[in-house]
Protein backbone atom coordinates (compact mmCIF):
# COMPACT_ATOMS: atom_id res chain seq x y z
CA UNK A 1 0.00 0.00 0.00
CA UNK A 2 1.31 3.46 -0.90
CA UNK A 3 1.68 5.74 2.18
CA UNK A 4 -0.96 8.47 2.20
CA UNK A 5 1.61 11.25 2.33
CA UNK A 6 3.18 10.10 -0.95
CA UNK A 7 -0.09 9.67 -2.85
CA UNK A 8 -0.60 12.94 -4.72
CA UNK A 9 -3.87 12.24 -6.55
CA UNK A 10 -7.03 13.66 -5.00
CA UNK A 11 -9.19 10.74 -6.07
CA UNK A 12 -11.95 10.48 -3.48
CA UNK A 13 -13.87 12.80 -1.24
CA UNK A 14 -13.23 11.16 2.12
CA UNK A 15 -9.94 10.10 3.64
CA UNK A 16 -11.05 6.55 4.47
CA UNK A 17 -12.16 5.94 0.89
CA UNK A 18 -9.07 7.72 -0.41
CA UNK A 19 -6.75 5.41 1.48
CA UNK A 20 -8.67 2.33 0.35
CA UNK A 21 -7.70 2.97 -3.27
CA UNK A 22 -3.98 2.84 -2.68
CA UNK A 23 -3.25 -0.72 -3.74
CA UNK A 24 -1.09 -0.18 -6.84
CA UNK A 25 -2.34 -3.31 -8.53
CA UNK A 26 -5.94 -2.06 -8.49
CA UNK A 27 -5.29 0.97 -10.70
CA UNK A 28 -7.06 0.72 -14.08
CA UNK A 29 -4.59 0.68 -16.95
CA UNK A 30 -6.41 -0.58 -20.05
CA UNK A 31 -9.82 -0.98 -21.64
CA UNK A 32 -11.05 -3.18 -24.49
CA UNK A 33 -14.63 -3.55 -25.61
CA UNK A 34 -16.81 -3.79 -22.50
CA UNK A 35 -13.92 -4.61 -20.16
CA UNK A 36 -11.16 -2.85 -18.27
CA UNK A 37 -7.91 -4.26 -16.84
CA UNK A 38 -6.12 -3.34 -13.63
CA UNK A 39 -2.37 -3.15 -13.12
CA UNK A 40 -2.31 -6.67 -11.70
CA UNK A 41 -3.65 -7.94 -15.02
CA UNK A 42 -7.20 -8.77 -13.95
CA UNK A 43 -10.00 -7.98 -16.40
CA UNK A 44 -13.41 -6.72 -15.26
CA UNK A 45 -16.75 -6.45 -16.99
CA UNK A 46 -17.45 -2.70 -16.87
CA UNK A 47 -21.17 -2.78 -16.09
CA UNK A 48 -21.06 0.88 -15.09
CA UNK A 49 -19.77 2.11 -18.47
CA UNK A 50 -16.98 4.14 -16.89
CA UNK A 51 -19.13 6.75 -15.17
CA UNK A 52 -22.23 5.81 -17.22
CA UNK A 53 -20.65 7.38 -20.30
CA UNK A 54 -18.55 4.82 -22.21
CA UNK A 55 -21.57 3.76 -24.24
CA UNK A 56 -19.75 2.23 -27.21
CA UNK A 57 -17.08 0.48 -25.20
CA UNK A 58 -13.33 0.89 -25.13
CA UNK A 59 -11.16 0.94 -28.24
CA UNK A 60 -13.95 1.77 -30.70
CA UNK A 61 -12.01 2.14 -33.93
CA UNK A 62 -14.22 4.81 -35.47
CA UNK A 63 -13.89 7.11 -32.47
CA UNK A 64 -10.19 6.42 -31.97
CA UNK A 65 -9.36 7.20 -35.59
CA UNK A 66 -11.53 10.33 -35.65
CA UNK A 67 -9.84 11.76 -32.57
CA UNK A 68 -6.38 10.83 -33.84
CA UNK A 69 -6.99 12.58 -37.17
CA UNK A 70 -8.36 15.67 -35.43
CA UNK A 71 -5.28 15.94 -33.18
CA UNK A 72 -3.14 16.20 -36.27
CA UNK A 73 -5.47 18.61 -38.11
CA UNK A 74 -6.58 21.05 -35.37
CA UNK A 75 -6.20 20.10 -31.68
CA UNK A 76 -7.90 23.20 -30.26
CA UNK A 77 -10.42 25.84 -31.26
CA UNK A 78 -12.14 28.61 -29.29
CA UNK A 79 -15.96 28.69 -29.17
CA UNK A 80 -16.52 31.41 -26.63
CA UNK A 81 -16.58 34.46 -28.89
CA UNK A 82 -15.10 36.43 -31.78
CA UNK A 83 -17.37 34.70 -34.29
CA UNK A 84 -14.73 32.16 -35.31
CA UNK A 85 -15.90 28.69 -34.26
CA UNK A 86 -14.22 25.69 -35.81
CA UNK A 87 -15.80 24.40 -39.00
CA UNK A 88 -16.23 21.07 -37.25
CA UNK A 89 -18.42 22.70 -34.57
CA UNK A 90 -20.77 24.02 -37.25
CA UNK A 91 -20.88 20.67 -39.07
CA UNK A 92 -21.43 18.62 -35.94
CA UNK A 93 -24.16 20.96 -34.67
CA UNK A 94 -26.06 20.43 -37.91
CA UNK A 95 -25.64 16.65 -37.70
CA UNK A 96 -26.68 16.52 -34.04
CA UNK A 97 -29.78 18.69 -34.46
CA UNK A 98 -30.89 16.43 -37.31
CA UNK A 99 -31.43 13.54 -34.85
CA UNK A 100 -33.03 15.56 -32.04
CA UNK A 101 -36.78 16.00 -31.46
CA UNK A 102 -38.41 18.41 -33.91
CA UNK A 103 -37.96 22.06 -32.91
CA UNK A 104 -34.59 21.68 -31.19
CA UNK A 105 -32.57 23.39 -33.90
CA UNK A 106 -29.82 25.19 -31.99
CA UNK A 107 -27.03 23.84 -29.81
CA UNK A 108 -24.14 25.10 -27.72
CA UNK A 109 -21.36 22.72 -26.82
CA UNK A 110 -19.95 22.83 -23.31
CA UNK A 111 -17.51 20.81 -21.24
CA UNK A 112 -19.70 18.62 -19.00
CA UNK A 113 -23.23 17.87 -17.89
CA UNK A 114 -23.17 19.95 -14.71
CA UNK A 115 -22.11 23.01 -16.70
CA UNK A 116 -24.97 22.39 -19.12
CA UNK A 117 -27.48 22.22 -16.25
CA UNK A 118 -26.23 25.48 -14.78
CA UNK A 119 -26.30 27.12 -18.20
CA UNK A 120 -29.91 26.05 -18.70
CA UNK A 121 -31.03 27.35 -15.30
CA UNK A 122 -29.28 30.69 -15.67
CA UNK A 123 -30.36 31.09 -19.30
CA UNK A 124 -33.97 30.63 -18.24
CA UNK A 125 -33.60 33.35 -15.62
CA UNK A 126 -31.79 35.59 -18.12
CA UNK A 127 -34.74 35.37 -20.51
CA UNK A 128 -37.15 36.33 -17.73
CA UNK A 129 -35.07 39.43 -17.02
CA UNK A 130 -35.23 40.33 -20.71
CA UNK A 131 -39.01 39.94 -20.52
CA UNK A 132 -39.19 42.31 -17.55
CA UNK A 133 -40.29 39.53 -15.18
CA UNK A 134 -37.50 39.24 -12.60
CA UNK A 135 -39.93 37.64 -10.12
CA UNK A 136 -40.17 34.54 -12.36
CA UNK A 137 -36.91 33.02 -11.12
CA UNK A 138 -37.62 29.78 -9.24
CA UNK A 139 -36.04 26.62 -10.66
CA UNK A 140 -37.72 23.30 -9.83
CA UNK A 141 -36.02 19.90 -9.62
CA UNK A 142 -37.20 16.47 -8.50
CA UNK A 143 -36.17 14.79 -5.27
CA UNK A 144 -33.80 12.00 -6.25
CA UNK A 145 -32.85 13.68 -9.50
CA UNK A 146 -29.14 14.02 -10.18
CA UNK A 147 -27.71 16.89 -12.23
CA UNK A 148 -24.06 17.07 -11.24
CA UNK A 149 -21.92 19.03 -8.82
CA UNK A 150 -21.53 22.80 -8.63
CA UNK A 151 -23.32 25.78 -7.08
CA UNK A 152 -26.17 25.46 -9.57
CA UNK A 153 -26.08 21.78 -10.48
CA UNK A 154 -25.90 20.64 -6.84
CA UNK A 155 -28.76 22.96 -5.97
CA UNK A 156 -30.99 21.45 -8.67
CA UNK A 157 -29.90 17.91 -7.76
CA UNK A 158 -32.51 16.40 -5.45
CA UNK A 159 -30.13 15.04 -2.82
CA UNK A 160 -30.44 17.13 0.30
CA UNK A 161 -27.00 16.25 1.67
CA UNK A 162 -25.40 18.08 -1.26
CA UNK A 163 -27.29 21.22 -0.29
CA UNK A 164 -25.70 21.25 3.15
CA UNK A 165 -22.10 20.25 2.43
CA UNK A 166 -20.93 23.51 0.88
CA UNK A 167 -23.86 25.91 0.80
CA UNK A 168 -25.24 28.36 0.20
CA UNK A 169 -25.78 27.21 -3.37
CA UNK A 170 -27.84 28.77 -6.17
CA UNK A 171 -30.83 30.41 -4.45
CA UNK A 172 -34.52 30.07 -5.29
CA UNK A 173 -34.42 26.35 -6.15
CA UNK A 174 -37.18 24.04 -4.91
CA UNK A 175 -37.95 20.34 -5.27
CA UNK A 176 -41.01 18.15 -5.63
CA UNK A 177 -41.28 14.42 -5.22
CA UNK A 178 -40.61 12.32 -8.32
CA UNK A 179 -43.51 10.03 -9.31
CA UNK A 180 -42.79 6.39 -8.47
CA UNK A 181 -44.59 3.22 -7.44
CA UNK A 182 -47.22 1.50 -9.59
CA UNK A 183 -49.09 3.24 -12.41
CA UNK A 184 -51.96 4.48 -10.25
CA UNK A 185 -49.65 5.77 -7.53
CA UNK A 186 -47.46 7.56 -10.08
CA UNK A 187 -50.44 9.42 -11.55
CA UNK A 188 -51.52 10.50 -8.06
CA UNK A 189 -47.99 11.55 -7.13
CA UNK A 190 -47.61 13.64 -10.28
CA UNK A 191 -50.85 15.42 -9.45
CA UNK A 192 -49.54 16.05 -5.94
CA UNK A 193 -46.27 17.44 -7.30
CA UNK A 194 -48.05 19.78 -9.70
CA UNK A 195 -50.41 20.89 -6.90
CA UNK A 196 -47.36 21.84 -4.85
CA UNK A 197 -46.08 23.94 -7.73
CA UNK A 198 -49.48 25.62 -8.06
CA UNK A 199 -49.35 26.44 -4.35
CA UNK A 200 -45.85 27.85 -4.76
CA UNK A 201 -47.10 30.06 -7.57
CA UNK A 202 -46.44 29.11 -11.21
CA UNK A 203 -45.97 32.79 -11.99
CA UNK A 204 -42.77 32.60 -9.91
CA UNK A 205 -41.35 29.50 -11.63
CA UNK A 206 -39.04 29.95 -14.60
CA UNK A 207 -37.99 26.34 -15.28
CA UNK A 208 -38.58 22.71 -14.33
CA UNK A 209 -35.52 20.45 -14.73
CA UNK A 210 -36.28 16.74 -15.06
CA UNK A 211 -34.55 13.51 -16.07
CA UNK A 212 -36.84 11.16 -18.02
CA UNK A 213 -35.23 8.33 -16.03
CA UNK A 214 -34.36 9.55 -12.54
CA UNK A 215 -30.64 8.89 -12.09
CA UNK A 216 -30.78 8.29 -8.34
CA UNK A 217 -33.44 5.61 -8.21
CA UNK A 218 -34.16 4.53 -11.75
CA UNK A 219 -37.77 5.77 -11.74
CA UNK A 220 -38.95 5.87 -15.34
CA UNK A 221 -41.36 8.65 -16.27
CA UNK A 222 -44.25 7.32 -18.32
CA UNK A 223 -45.58 8.91 -21.49
CA UNK A 224 -48.63 10.09 -19.52
CA UNK A 225 -46.49 11.70 -16.81
CA UNK A 226 -44.32 13.39 -19.42
CA UNK A 227 -47.40 14.74 -21.17
CA UNK A 228 -48.86 16.01 -17.90
CA UNK A 229 -45.66 17.77 -16.92
CA UNK A 230 -45.26 19.28 -20.38
CA UNK A 231 -48.85 20.53 -20.39
CA UNK A 232 -48.36 22.15 -16.98
CA UNK A 233 -45.24 23.95 -18.19
CA UNK A 234 -46.97 25.17 -21.36
CA UNK A 235 -49.99 26.38 -19.40
CA UNK A 236 -47.87 28.45 -17.04
CA UNK A 237 -45.11 29.59 -19.41
CA UNK A 238 -42.43 27.55 -17.63
CA UNK A 239 -39.33 26.36 -19.46
CA UNK A 240 -39.22 22.56 -19.59
CA UNK A 241 -35.57 21.51 -19.28
CA UNK A 242 -35.04 17.80 -19.96
CA UNK A 243 -31.72 16.51 -18.65
CA UNK A 244 -30.68 13.63 -20.91
CA UNK A 245 -27.02 13.71 -19.98
CA UNK A 246 -27.34 10.01 -19.11
CA UNK A 247 -30.31 8.85 -21.18
CA UNK A 248 -29.34 10.54 -24.43
CA UNK A 249 -27.46 9.00 -27.38
CA UNK A 250 -28.72 5.44 -27.13
CA UNK A 251 -29.00 4.55 -23.46
CA UNK A 252 -32.75 3.89 -23.74
CA UNK A 253 -32.68 2.64 -27.35
CA UNK A 254 -32.93 5.93 -29.26
CA UNK A 255 -31.09 9.20 -29.64
CA UNK A 256 -33.22 10.70 -26.87
CA UNK A 257 -35.75 9.49 -24.36
CA UNK A 258 -37.69 12.69 -25.11
CA UNK A 259 -38.45 11.41 -28.61
CA UNK A 260 -39.68 8.11 -27.19
CA UNK A 261 -42.00 9.95 -24.79
CA UNK A 262 -43.21 12.55 -27.28
CA UNK A 263 -41.73 15.35 -25.16
CA UNK A 264 -41.03 18.77 -26.65
CA UNK A 265 -38.47 20.39 -24.32
CA UNK A 266 -37.60 24.05 -24.41
CA UNK A 267 -34.04 23.02 -23.51
CA UNK A 268 -32.57 19.54 -23.88
CA UNK A 269 -29.26 18.63 -22.23
CA UNK A 270 -26.90 15.93 -23.52
CA UNK A 271 -23.55 14.63 -22.24
CA UNK A 272 -21.87 11.36 -21.27
CA UNK A 273 -22.66 9.20 -24.32
CA UNK A 274 -22.42 12.15 -26.71
CA UNK A 275 -18.73 11.25 -27.12
CA UNK A 276 -18.92 7.77 -25.55
CA UNK A 277 -16.62 9.17 -22.87
CA UNK A 278 -13.64 9.56 -25.22
CA UNK A 279 -13.53 13.32 -24.61
CA UNK A 280 -15.37 15.75 -22.34
CA UNK A 281 -18.38 17.48 -23.89
CA UNK A 282 -22.02 18.31 -23.27
CA UNK A 283 -24.67 20.00 -25.37
CA UNK A 284 -27.31 22.59 -24.50
CA UNK A 285 -29.99 22.21 -27.20
CA UNK A 286 -32.50 25.04 -27.57
CA UNK A 287 -35.96 25.27 -29.07
CA UNK A 288 -36.55 27.91 -31.71
CA UNK A 289 -38.53 30.00 -29.25
CA UNK A 290 -35.79 30.06 -26.62
CA UNK A 291 -33.08 30.73 -29.22
CA UNK A 292 -35.03 33.56 -30.84
CA UNK A 293 -35.61 35.23 -27.46
CA UNK A 294 -31.93 34.88 -26.62
CA UNK A 295 -30.58 36.26 -29.89
CA UNK A 296 -33.09 39.07 -30.31
CA UNK A 297 -31.83 40.87 -27.19
CA UNK A 298 -29.65 43.96 -27.63
CA UNK A 299 -25.94 43.22 -27.65
CA UNK A 300 -25.37 44.84 -24.26
CA UNK A 301 -27.83 42.32 -22.75
CA UNK A 302 -25.94 39.25 -23.99
CA UNK A 303 -25.98 36.02 -21.99
CA UNK A 304 -22.45 35.21 -20.80
CA UNK A 305 -21.73 31.49 -20.67
CA UNK A 306 -18.88 29.21 -21.64
CA UNK A 307 -15.41 28.07 -20.77
CA UNK A 308 -12.05 27.54 -22.45
CA UNK A 309 -12.75 23.99 -23.57
CA UNK A 310 -16.34 24.34 -24.76
CA UNK A 311 -16.78 22.54 -28.06
CA UNK A 312 -13.26 21.17 -28.01
CA UNK A 313 -12.34 19.86 -31.47
CA UNK A 314 -11.29 16.46 -30.14
CA UNK A 315 -14.68 16.07 -28.46
CA UNK A 316 -16.46 17.23 -31.61
CA UNK A 317 -14.55 14.63 -33.61
CA UNK A 318 -15.54 11.94 -31.11
CA UNK A 319 -19.14 13.12 -31.22
CA UNK A 320 -19.19 12.95 -35.00
CA UNK A 321 -17.89 9.38 -34.87
CA UNK A 322 -20.55 8.44 -32.30
CA UNK A 323 -23.30 9.72 -34.60
CA UNK A 324 -21.84 7.67 -37.43
CA UNK A 325 -21.78 4.57 -35.20
CA UNK A 326 -25.44 5.06 -34.25
CA UNK A 327 -26.74 5.91 -37.70
CA UNK A 328 -27.78 2.40 -38.80
CA UNK A 329 -29.82 1.76 -35.66
CA UNK A 330 -28.05 -1.48 -34.74
CA UNK A 331 -26.73 -0.10 -31.43
CA UNK A 332 -30.24 1.04 -30.48
CA UNK A 333 -31.70 -2.37 -31.31
CA UNK A 334 -29.00 -4.10 -29.27
CA UNK A 335 -29.58 -1.81 -26.29
CA UNK A 336 -33.29 -2.65 -26.37
CA UNK A 337 -32.69 -6.40 -26.72
CA UNK A 338 -30.01 -6.64 -24.06
CA UNK A 339 -31.98 -4.34 -21.78
CA UNK A 340 -34.95 -6.70 -22.02
CA UNK A 341 -32.65 -9.64 -21.24
CA UNK A 342 -31.22 -7.79 -18.25
CA UNK A 343 -34.65 -6.84 -16.93
CA UNK A 344 -36.06 -10.37 -17.15
CA UNK A 345 -32.96 -11.76 -15.44
CA UNK A 346 -33.14 -9.19 -12.66
CA UNK A 347 -36.79 -9.96 -12.03
CA UNK A 348 -35.93 -13.63 -11.66
CA UNK A 349 -33.20 -12.70 -9.16
CA UNK A 350 -35.67 -10.52 -7.26
CA UNK A 351 -37.90 -13.55 -6.76
CA UNK A 352 -34.95 -15.57 -5.44
CA UNK A 353 -33.35 -12.96 -3.17
CA UNK A 354 -35.48 -11.39 -0.40
CA UNK A 355 -33.04 -8.49 -0.13
CA UNK A 356 -34.09 -7.19 -3.56
CA UNK A 357 -37.15 -4.99 -3.11
CA UNK A 358 -37.49 -3.44 -6.56
CA UNK A 359 -36.16 -3.52 -10.12
CA UNK A 360 -36.68 -0.42 -12.28
CA UNK A 361 -35.30 0.93 -15.52
CA UNK A 362 -35.44 0.89 -19.29
CA UNK A 363 -32.99 0.25 -22.12
CA UNK A 364 -29.61 -0.63 -20.63
CA UNK A 365 -30.13 1.30 -17.39
CA UNK A 366 -31.50 -0.69 -14.45
CA UNK A 367 -31.74 0.03 -10.76
CA UNK A 368 -31.76 -2.81 -8.21
CA UNK A 369 -33.11 -1.53 -4.90
CA UNK A 370 -32.68 -3.31 -1.59
CA UNK A 371 -34.67 -3.52 1.62
CA UNK A 372 -34.50 -5.50 4.84
CA UNK A 373 -30.88 -5.80 5.92
CA UNK A 374 -29.90 -3.09 3.45
CA UNK A 375 -32.04 -0.59 5.35
CA UNK A 376 -30.35 -1.54 8.63
CA UNK A 377 -26.79 -1.79 7.32
CA UNK A 378 -25.50 1.49 5.78
CA UNK A 379 -22.73 -0.44 4.03
CA UNK A 380 -24.91 -3.10 2.43
CA UNK A 381 -24.90 -1.73 -1.11
CA UNK A 382 -21.18 -1.03 -0.99
CA UNK A 383 -20.62 -4.61 0.18
CA UNK A 384 -22.73 -5.79 -2.75
CA UNK A 385 -20.60 -3.73 -5.11
CA UNK A 386 -17.40 -5.14 -3.64
CA UNK A 387 -18.78 -8.67 -3.85
CA UNK A 388 -19.40 -8.07 -7.55
CA UNK A 389 -15.84 -6.80 -7.96
CA UNK A 390 -14.64 -10.05 -6.40
CA UNK A 391 -16.50 -11.76 -9.25
CA UNK A 392 -15.00 -9.49 -11.90
CA UNK A 393 -17.91 -7.09 -12.41
CA UNK A 394 -17.92 -3.31 -11.84
CA UNK A 395 -21.23 -1.58 -11.01
CA UNK A 396 -22.39 1.74 -9.54
CA UNK A 397 -23.79 2.35 -6.06
CA UNK A 398 -26.71 4.64 -5.27
CA UNK A 399 -26.16 5.20 -1.56
CA UNK A 400 -29.17 7.43 -1.01
CA UNK A 401 -31.71 4.81 -2.14
CA UNK A 402 -30.01 2.21 -1.33
CA UNK A 403 -29.49 0.48 -4.66
CA UNK A 404 -27.10 -0.66 -7.36
CA UNK A 405 -27.25 0.88 -10.83
CA UNK A 406 -26.45 -1.56 -13.62
CA UNK A 407 -25.62 0.45 -16.72
CA UNK A 408 -23.36 -1.54 -19.06
CA UNK A 409 -22.17 -0.34 -22.49
CA UNK A 410 -24.71 -0.35 -25.30
CA UNK A 411 -22.55 -2.81 -27.22
CA UNK A 412 -22.82 -5.49 -24.52
CA UNK A 413 -23.69 -8.96 -25.78
CA UNK A 414 -25.89 -11.70 -24.32
CA UNK A 415 -22.92 -13.35 -22.64
CA UNK A 416 -21.99 -10.07 -20.96
CA UNK A 417 -25.50 -9.60 -19.60
CA UNK A 418 -25.53 -13.18 -18.33
CA UNK A 419 -22.14 -12.65 -16.66
CA UNK A 420 -23.53 -9.58 -14.90
CA UNK A 421 -26.60 -11.47 -13.73
CA UNK A 422 -24.54 -14.44 -12.53
CA UNK A 423 -22.20 -12.09 -10.67
CA UNK A 424 -25.10 -10.37 -8.91
CA UNK A 425 -26.72 -13.69 -8.06
CA UNK A 426 -23.50 -14.99 -6.50
CA UNK A 427 -22.85 -11.73 -4.66
CA UNK A 428 -26.28 -11.70 -3.03
CA UNK A 429 -25.86 -15.36 -2.05
CA UNK A 430 -22.51 -14.47 -0.46
CA UNK A 431 -23.96 -11.55 1.49
CA UNK A 432 -26.85 -13.69 2.70
CA UNK A 433 -24.28 -16.25 3.94
CA UNK A 434 -22.44 -13.62 5.98
CA UNK A 435 -19.59 -12.71 3.61
CA UNK A 436 -18.10 -9.30 4.28
CA UNK A 437 -15.17 -7.47 2.66
CA UNK A 438 -12.02 -6.60 4.60
CA UNK A 439 -12.93 -2.91 4.31
CA UNK A 440 -16.66 -2.32 3.91
CA UNK A 441 -16.09 1.40 3.20
CA UNK A 442 -13.68 0.78 0.34
CA UNK A 443 -14.44 2.96 -2.65
CA UNK A 444 -17.53 4.42 -0.97
CA UNK A 445 -17.04 7.92 -2.44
Amino acid sequence: MIPAESFHLWNSTSMSAHLSYLEPGEMIVEGRGVRVRDADGRWYLDARSGLWNVTLGYGHRGIVEAVRAQVERLPYGNMWGYGRPTALAVEYAEALCAVLPVGLDHVRFQANGAQAVETAALLSRHLRLLEGRPHKSAVVGLWGGFHGFGPGASAVTGLSYLHHHAGPLLPDVMHVRAPHGDAGDRATELDAALDLLRDHGPERITAVVVEPVIGEGGHVLTREQAAGLSAFCREHDIHLVVDEVTTGMGRTGDYTRSAQLGLDPDILLLGKGITSGYAAMSAVCLSDGVYDALTSAPVERFFATGSTHDGHPLALAAGTAVLEALADGKVFANAAAQGARLESGLRRLAERHPSVSSVRGTGLMYNVEFAGEAERDPWFVNKARLALEERGVLVSVLNAVPALMLIPPLVSEEADVDELLDGLDGSLDALASGWTPANEAKGFV
